[in-house]
């Protein structure tokens, strides 16, 4: 009779740790970026509630905004220069459109880039 083993070697085992170890090392240094993206897009959408059918809006009054929302919520990824807004007839639109690294290891880096609009319709 035959006996047939079955199971992970440790080479195996090694192989499977580095690999999903890999992953798990890149979620932890990818995860504070993608928490301050989320902040972003909550502040661009609070402005948007805000100035949403506002007749007076202009577009310094959207900028103080977004800066005090950005004060309030800790957002230091982002900076004026990055934040884009426009006026098309009776809608403002609102861009944050920005890149960020994240270090991996040794010289090898992460680069995310973000690009997020609203459209503030005031009348």
């Amino acid at each position: 009779m035959r006996n047939r083993q079955s199971g992970l070697t440790f080479l195996g085992l090694l192989l499977l740790i580095l690999v999903v170890g890999t992953w798990v090392y890149a979620g932890i240094r990818l995860t504070p970026i993608y928490l301050e993206y989320m902040k972003i897009v909550s502040t661009l959408d609070k402005v948007q509630d805000e100035f949403s059918a506002n007749p007076g809006t202009t577009e310094q009054m959207i900028r103080i905004a977004v800066d005090k929302h950005f004060d309030v919520e800790y957002v230091n990824i982002i900076t004026q220069k990055d934040l884009i807004i426009k006026r098309d007839g009776d809608v403002f639109r609102v861009t944050a459109s920005y890149e960020e690294t994240a270090p991996f290891a040794f010289n090898i880096y992460f680069l995310v880039t973000f690009d997020r609009t609203v459209e503030i319709q005031i009348r």
